[in-house]
């Protein structure tokens, strides 16, 4: 494994469902716990073993359908860029569903992207203020 310290990515890192042998770059600290995809494919990724930790946020908004899935996730995400990063609307293509938060797009847009949403998953009373706001997805 080897580590930019400049950009703080690890080359030929090994991640759960990537097709090995490929020549990709992963960021796996700078938005921990999404990391970052940077090869021929481009993506944001949450994985549904990291949903647990935000799960009482979430579940504090059961009764409205919010679970913290990969599709709750990718609301919170989209309420971020309808709020801060606009200019990224038309920038980025989530592929979420229940399993997996996806979201893909230019490096440039999903590092500013995924600064956001690192803020927001390691802060609970921001992450339950976009709760508020953000539209519940159910597919």
């Amino acid at each position: 494994m080897k580590l930019d310290t400049m950009t703080r990515t690890v080359e030929n890192q090994a991640i759960i469902g990537m097709p090995q042998g490929k020549n990709e770059l992963v960021d796996m600290t700078t938005f921990a716990p999404f990391f970052l995809i940077d090869g021929s494919c481009q993506a944001l990724v949450l994985l549904d073993s990291s949903f647990e930790e935000k799960a009482h946020i979430f579940q504090e908004r059961a009764e409205e359908g919010w679970t913290g899935n990969g599709l709750d996730w990718k609301s919170v995400a989209q309420a971020i860029i309808a709020e801060q990063l606009p200019q990224l609307t038309e920038e980025l293509a989530f592929t979420s569903d229940a399993d997996i938060f996806s979201v893909s797009g230019s490096r440039a847009s999903l590092i500013m992207l995924g600064l956001a949403l690192k803020i927001t998953f390691d802060d609970d009373h921001i992450l339950r203020d976009i709760l508020f706001r953000a539209k519940l997805h159910n597919g």
